[in-house]
């Protein structure tokens, strides 16, 4: 296979990141059609990015012969029922996050894919950005020492506007709130970084927003030797959104956002810069890196950069940390 054919199932606002990253692959990916329940906004999008079929129905996308990949840009709980049909349908599918609002969902979907014996990924940009993955180099080299406190904090303010949409701000269709939605890139980088948590202890509320699920989280994440503070919010009234990720280990420390990496020991220092000199700047935005990550899987019969699975942990640590929440225990 040299070319694939591309669907988009969702045409809202980060629909608009996937046609870029599909447009600047050039004759290796076309964008065949469009669907959105609101078929004036497909229509719109269509004549936006040049996509020849647009259409109201996910159907009208799913049953083309011609469509080899579809990227779903959906409310939540939409993700898991339409994937699950457009992998039975014989597409790779590529999954805005979260994977799914639940285990259950997540599950399914990897069955299904294995199943059909298609791709499945779903969408964690930060990974592909060449700081997480100097990071990465230094933490497997070593040159910080063993890590024992790490924080990840994840500060953002969401206008109530924000929460009229209507799914969002539901257990049943967005399947929580500043954990799962925004916070989730942190977790996953945590995960990537440092591995799976073995224990949670987490507290969530509702403080500035009229909605069901939690605008706040603060948790206490637990590995052997490692603990981790995390704290989520879309109620931090701050003047610029602010995320922040910061690794100690025994012989120096790691922080992104911005990235600065530091040891005392001079040796150590220098072996880091080397690190740090070994990957190359990253030429394109973290979500158009992995979508033409997604493309080449599939084109190359290989399996993506981040998996389901991948997406299935991070779900896995959301669920707990919701549950340690409910319960007022470590899970």
């Amino acid at each position: 296979m040299e070319t694939v054919g591309v669907g988009i199932i969702g045409a809202g606002g980060i629909a608009a990141a996937h046609a870029k990253a599909y447009q600047m692959l050039g004759a290796k990916a076309h964008l065949i059609g469009v669907a959105d329940i609101d078929e004036d906004r497909a229509r719109a999008f269509a004549r936006r990015y040049e996509i020849p079929i647009w259409s109201s129905e996910d159907d009208d996308l799913l049953k083309r012969d011609d469509i080899q990949i579809v990227s779903l840009c959906l409310p939540h709980h939409r993700h898991a029922p339409v994937a699950i049909a457009a992998l039975q349908a014989g597409k790779h599918v590529l999954v805005e996050k979260p994977l799914a609002i639940s285990l259950e969902e997540a599950d399914a979907m990897i069955r299904a894919a294995q199943k059909a014996k298609r791709r499945l990924s779903v969408v964690f940009q930060l990974r592909f950005e060449s700081d997480v993955q100097r990071a990465r180099l230094i933490l497997e080299r070593g040159l910080i020492g063993a890590p024992f406190y790490a924080e990840a904090s994840c500060l953002w303010w969401r206008r109530p506007m924000y929460y009229e949409n209507t799914w969002r701000g539901k257990w049943a269709t967005e399947g929580g709130g500043a954990v799962i939605n925004q916070a989730i890139h942190h977790l996953d980088l945590l995960i990537y970084l440092l591995g799976m948590p073995l224990r949670v202890y987490a507290e969530i509320d509702t403080v500035a927003h009229q909605i069901e699920v939690e605008d706040w989280c603060l948790a206490t994440l637990y590995w052997d030797g490692l603990k981790a503070s995390f704290c989520a919010s879309t109620c931090a009234e701050l003047e610029t959104d602010s995320s922040r990720l910061l690794i100690l280990g025994a012989h120096g420390s790691l922080q992104m956002f911005p990235f600065r990496p530091h040891s005392r020991h001079e040796e150590r220092h220098l072996q880091i810069g080397e690190a740090c000199r070994a990957i190359p700047e990253q030429e394109t935005p973290g979500h158009t890196a992995e979508i033409h990550d997604f493309v080449h899987s599939v084109l190359e019969n290989r399996e993506p950069r981040v998996s389901a699975t991948e997406g299935r942990r991070a779900l896995e640590l959301i669920t707990a940390i919701y549950q340690s929440a409910f319960t007022h225990e470590v899970v």
